[in-house]
């Protein structure tokens, strides 16, 4: 197994990566019952901002990156809220990866 197959393996045992693995198999039927139901309701179609369209998915790599023990977060300067850091393990698999030119 390669260094980009391990790291991925550390990050799918996290309880937020299955999480998001799971909201990925249901958020799209929560979405068209959405659109359906306002369609059925005004014979229209759906405009976008009449749909929860926030994301979930970038806050979701941080926790699983923070969550794997690849990263730290803490509290930053006044340039923003949080800082992220890697830690030993996760620059242990960042240059696996360097190495395999996979990042």
């Amino acid at each position: 197994m390669g260094a980009l197959e391990d790291f991925t393996d550390a990050v799918k045992k996290t309880e937020t990566m299955q999480g998001l693995l799971k909201s990925l198999e249901n958020e799209p039927a929560k979405l068209l019952g959405t659109i359906c139901r306002e369609y059925e309701a005004t014979s229209k179609a759906v405009p976008d901002h009449h749909l929860d369209l926030t994301g979930y998915f970038c806050e979701a790599m941080i926790r699983a990156l923070v969550s794997a023990n690849l990263i730290t977060s803490e509290r930053a300067d006044r340039y923003s809220l949080y800082s992220y850091k890697p830690t030993e393990e996760g620059l242990r698999h960042y240059r696996a990866m360097l190495n395999e030119r996979r990042v």
